[in-house]
């Protein structure tokens, strides 16, 4: 059998493994119910899972899910990855709640809390993770907590241009979402001048979200 890499993840490389193995769909199915079983009585368990542990049986529901089974657990566990400090088990969790977490769910209100403290720290790339997952999943509640936030992210001079392409992207995703909630102010007039960045990212992201401005002003 080759051995499958899964970033050190070990127990998910072995799943996975498992899953290619199958002969049938109902051997498919029996293993991912043994599987599913297995995780439901870890995230249920007394002993404390650590970080790594919540990353790797998140990892394995995120590919149950993929394979097109449902996943009705885990969430909380996505959630409490937000909070930590490693990249890895920030991006997991992250995936996890773009992908698995409707914008109505009880949940919202500590994901919006997880991204703006993300929003605020000194480290760019949390401050990415942050922005693309509102860029995917913006909601009007999303609207509504940062939309006074990520454009002074976008205009700022000490802003990444990583970072202002992912800014430009999430202030699009809002302004679709909730053309009203979104504010106006001198951050329009001043995306302009992204035009002449050197990143092409930057110039693509901010065209678009050009656009949307002028037609919602046009409406």
């Amino acid at each position: 059998m080759p051995a499958v890499r899964g970033d050190g993840m070990r127990g998910l490389a072995v799943f996975i493994s498992d899953i290619r193995n199958c002969k049938s769909k109902e051997a498919e199915i029996k293993r991912i119910n043994k599987e599913l079983a297995n995780i439901r009585s870890k995230f249920k368990g007394d002993k404390t899972l650590d970080g790594y542990q919540k990353k790797k049986y998140v990892c394995k529901l995120l590919f149950i899910f993929l394979l097109g089974h449902d996943i009705d657990f885990g969430h909380m566990e996505a959630v409490n990855l937000l909070s930590s400090n490693k990249y890895s088990e920030k991006q997991i969790g992250y995936l996890f709640i773009s992908v698995l977490v409707n914008t109505n769910s009880d949940l919202i209100k500590l994901i919006i809390q997880s991204i703006k403290n993300d929003l605020a720290s000194r480290n760019p790339i949390h401050v990415n993770l942050a922005l693309q997952c509102i860029a995917n999943i913006g909601s009007k509640e999303m609207a509504e907590a940062f939309g006074n936030e990520i454009p002074k992210l976008l205009v700022s001079g000490d802003t990444m241009d990583v970072v202002k392409q992912s800014a430009a992207l999430c202030l699009l995703r809002l302004l679709r979402t909730a053309p009203d909630v979104v504010p106006g102010g001198e951050w329009t007039s001043r995306i302009v001048h992204l035009l002449n960045d050197q990143h092409l990212g930057v110039v693509t992201a901010a065209a678009s979200l050009i656009d949307a401005l002028v037609k919602k002003k046009s409406r």
